[in-house]
């Protein structure tokens, strides 16, 4: 099997992944809403989950196992404009804001109604917000999201996409779900971007395989910073 094979073959398992993850996510709120409210409670579980994952794979928790993000990429994603995440999203007082906004308000919620009440915010708040941005563009919620806001903030960069020599025919930046300019990149080095969520996406989009899928850079070398992060 080719190296572009196996990239498809992995990517078509993520698709599966996020299939059922996505229906997953809409009987996650059925029965939210019609069932068992105390389902709420999990955010507040999984979220300190999620926060350790980033040691180990970055975003890419992000980009392969968000039940919401997959929702948004799979079943909204067909009656959407389909662009890339606005680079206005990327600035990170952007993200800062609407993490502060929400945590604030969380906070209050928590101590005056409970972690209930707290939970249940947290989450109708980001999927409200994921549907009112996903019009545009599906994943721009997640460039803004604030779990992975604090996924930015405490990821050691130990896994990220490895680009190799390439034309800079710009085929990546245009297959890339984030609005991220890999084909800016410098020559061999990885990908910085704290809103890549490794998705592999751009790896198989590349048509002269210079992506290479996400690598510990701990053991083969430095990141080089991406000039779309702010």
């Amino acid at each position: 099997m080719t190296k572009k094979e196996q990239v498809k073959a992995l990517l078509k398992k993520r698709a599966t992944l996020q299939i059922f993850l996505a229906l997953g996510f809409v009987i996650l709120n059925i029965i939210l809403f019609f069932v068992w409210p105390k389902i709420a409670y999990l955010p507040l579980i999984m979220i300190p989950l999620m926060i350790i994952s980033a040691f180990f794979w970055s975003r890419g928790f992000c980009g392969w196992a968000c039940p919401r993000a997959a929702f948004m990429e799979r079943f909204v994603n067909p009656i959407t404009f389909n662009k890339p995440a606005p680079k206005w999203m990327h600035l990170g007082w952007v993200s800062a804001l609407i993490f502060i906004v929400l945590i604030s308000r969380v906070t209050y919620v928590g101590f005056t109604k409970g972690a209930l009440a707290a939970g249940f915010l947290l989450c109708i708040v980001p999927t409200i917000g994921a549907l009112l941005f996903g019009w545009y563009s599906p994943k721009s919620w997640c460039a803004v999201c604030p779990t992975g806001t604090i996924l930015k903030v405490v990821d050691p960069g130990v896994f990220r996409v490895k680009k190799n020599d390439c034309t800079s025919c710009g085929v990546c930046d245009k297959a890339c779900p984030m609005g991220i300019s890999v084909s800016e990149l410098p020559q061999n080095s990885y990908i910085n971007e704290p809103n890549c969520t490794q998705c592999g996406l751009c790896v198989a989009a590349c048509p002269k395989e210079s992506l290479e899928m996400p690598k510990n850079t701990k053991k083969t070398g430095a990141i080089s910073t991406n000039k779309a992060a702010v």
